[in-house]
């Protein structure tokens, strides 16, 4: 959430403004710049996304420096007062934010009792009028008083008409500073700033950094002594600004092919990384993420029940942060993230460090805040992923899960070797599975013309699918608007059946030939009711209209059955003029919590 760029050097403006489009997929409610030229600084902002902007900066405009931002709004609606930057009453600094200031109104108040004057609803604007007010020659000095006087999760770039350094201020909110030559640069994903600079570094909490013209930078912690921090280089990502069409179809088409890169990179890393002697100490698993992320282990944790004979547990990190889930010496915890900067992600994975557990990231970024928190780390390689709602990371972190528990029930003794590897062999038929299922997407096309107009979606499954069902039950939601729900199968007659009647849709996914019996009846219940139903399955339903899916490998079903799932919530998306990969309300890394 909240895309941040700063930077010192020839062609700032643009460069900005460039990687502020690059950016926008972590908010697009509005989106500014800070131009500092000598001792003045211009702010251009406008609400909407960085195409509105650009038309709103002068094309001759040059500066020493810039900052620049785009938005997914928490404190305050979208509109042009409340997007960043924000300047300080007598103009002397200006900054852009990331994260949730939890003490802004104390200092808000305070602020004004002493005669700030505010123009936004933001929690942001209270650090330029902090910044101002502590100011009393040294630059360096307001900041890092500045910063001990914040609380909550913050990455910040300043920008001051005393001098032209950058600096930037950093707490539980990801920020990367990155160099080349005489320039700098400030980010808040590491991503960007691979297409200008050489070298980074990823900032450590409770710090502060400056950089100056000559392209020096300096690190301090919150008291200002200095502190060490390591830069190295980075691998060229992506671009993807160029790109003209929508990522969403792009990365759903991308799946077989990561799927075989999640697997050698897999092995390439060297598996699992645990010995035995840890492996057999452990008693309980968990999965922990949020969104996709967390259905992603919802899969891996009924695949696990099948290989295990210990407690396996999908939890959501918001939830597992506050509830009092037990952890000891013999609890693992699997935590699930894309970015590997989701915040609540990170806080359950110190969380479990605390309290004595092994700590696993499972994430697509190899120098990801998570990576850094976690005792051990297993990058997916599912590359890039740009649309907010996630598809190919679904399914290479149910891969990557797949085989890093394959791997610890091996060398607990609960799955023999003929059973591991098949597991590991069935990945292969996995790729050309969905390849078929993508290559027959047109009838999902027919289908999304069909259900557009429904005035509710549910998904049903059980075991194994009920996972299944609640992945597409997001995406559907995410990016079309239209409410659906995901339930397990046998829960329609708790309370789920009373919502059954003519202009419902029914998605049932049904992978487990043993079950075909009782998902027939289920079925049948909402058929009786007026609803239609559509069934993902490789078996044949009389009631249903059905989309064939190849026979695999039963621990591949899952990443096989959503596909359909993912491209009918793309189609129907596009059915209804819907924004694919800039879903309203929605960013793609949300780093407060």
């Amino acid at each position: 959430m909240c895309g941040i760029f700063g930077m010192i050097g020839s062609g700032a403006v643009d460069k900005t403004l460039s990687a502020l489009k690059r950016l926008e997929y972590r908010g697009y409610d509005s989106a500014g710049i800070a131009v500092k030229n000598g001792g003045c600084i211009n702010i251009y902002k406008q609400a909407g996304m960085v195409g509105q902007l650009r038309k709103s900066v002068p094309a001759d405009i040059v500066g020493e420096s810039v900052i620049g931002h785009t938005r997914w709004a928490t404190h305050g609606e979208v509109s042009q007062a409340n997007a960043h930057p924000f300047i300080s009453q007598h103009k002397q600094f200006a900054v852009v934010h990331n994260g949730i200031i939890e003490n802004h109104l104390s200092l808000k108040y305070r602020l004004q009792s002493c005669g700030a004057e505010f123009t936004s609803q933001t929690d942001s604007e209270v650090v330029a009028h902090l910044l101002e007010a502590n100011f009393s020659g040294d630059t360096l000095a307001a900041v890092t008083s500045t910063a001990k006087q914040l609380e909550g999760s913050f990455a910040v770039v300043v920008t001051t008409a005393h001098n032209g350094n950058l600096y930037a201020i950093k707490r539980k909110s990801p920020l990367v500073v990155g160099v080349s030559g005489n320039e700098v640069y400030f980010c808040s994903d590491i991503r960007c700033l691979s297409q200008y600079a050489v070298k980074v570094a990823q900032m450590p909490d409770d710090t502060v950094a400056v950089s100056a013209p000559s392209g020096s930078v300096a690190f301090y912690d919150f008291d200002g002594n200095p502190v060490s921090v390591k830069f190295f280089t980075v691998d060229a990502a992506e671009d993807f600004a160029d790109f003209d069409g929508d990522y969403m179809l792009k990365e759903i088409l991308e799946i077989p092919e990561k799927i075989r890169q999640a697997k050698k990179g897999y092995f390439a890393d060297g598996g699992l990384n645990l010995t035995a002697k840890v492996v057999h100490r452990i008693k309980r698993i968990y999965l922990i993420g949020c969104g996709t992320a967390y259905n992603s282990g919802l899969e891996a944790a009924a695949l696990a029940r099948e290989m295990l004979n210990i407690d396996v547990l999908p939890v959501i990190a918001s939830e597992f942060i506050y509830d009092r889930y037990p952890v000891d010496n013999t609890t693992l915890a699997f935590l699930i993230s894309q970015s590997g900067e989701t915040a609540d992600t990170i806080r359950a994975a110190e969380r479990v460090a605390e309290t004595g557990g092994f700590t696993y990231a499972v994430t697509n970024t190899s120098t990801s805040t998570l990576r850094y928190a976690c005792n051990k780390f297993k990058n997916i390689c599912a590359d890039g992923e740009f649309a907010v709602a996630s598809t190919k990371a679904y399914n290479c972190q149910l891969i990557t899960l797949t085989l890093l528990l394959a791997d610890i029930a091996y060398l607990k003794g609960s799955i023999d070797e003929n059973v591991h590897n098949k597991i590991i062999d069935s990945v292969d038929s996995l790729s050309a599975a969905i390849e078929s299922t993508l290559a027959d997407s047109y009838q999902i096309a027919r289908l999304a013309d069909e259900i557009k107009d429904s005035s509710a979606v549910f998904f049903l499954g059980r075991t194994r699918d009920y996972p299944t069902a609640a992945e597409g039950s997001l995406k559907l939601k995410e990016i079309s608007y239209i409410h659906s729900e995901a339930y397990p199968a046998g829960e329609l007659k708790h309370g789920t059946l009373a919502l059954m009647e003519k202009g419902v849709t029914v998605v049932a996914i049904a992978t487990d030939s043993a079950l075909i019996d009782k998902m027939s009846s289920s079925i049948a219940e909402v058929v009786t009711r007026g609803a239609r139903v559509i069934c993902v399955s490789p078996y044949g339903f009389s009631n249903a209209t059905v989309v064939k899916i190849p026979v695999v490998n039963r621990f591949m079903f899952g990443a096989l059955s959503v596909v359909p799932l993912q491209l009918l919530a793309y189609y129907v998306a596009k059915r209804l003029n819907r924004n694919v990969d800039k879903p309203r309300n929605l960013a793609k890394s949300v780093t407060v919590e």
